[in-house]
């Protein structure tokens, strides 16, 4: 997963903060959703849409179910309307 988003270590916590791979961070919160998976917009926290915040604050196989949608994600394009 390193190899595929830009992470900054936590600085405390329980909270992630990792770059879009692709799109606005809304883009890819939207459909991180549709994948049953909730995760947080940055432009929540900050002026930029870029990143996203995650809560590790979870149980193992939560954090194991999320880490397979981020995996599946990465690969995907964002949905663009005309």
């Amino acid at each position: 997963m390193k190899d595929s988003y830009e992470l900054e270590t936590p600085g405390g916590a329980f909270y992630a903060f990792p770059k879009a791979p692709w799109g606005t961070a809304s883009e890819f919160v939207a459909r991180a959703i549709e994948h049953e998976l909730l995760i947080i917009p940055g432009n929540i926290f900050s002026h930029r849409d870029t990143h996203f915040r995650i809560s590790y604050a979870a149980s193992d196989e939560t954090i194991q179910r999320g880490i397979e949608v981020l995996r599946k994600l990465v690969h995907e394009k964002p949905k663009r309307t005309a």
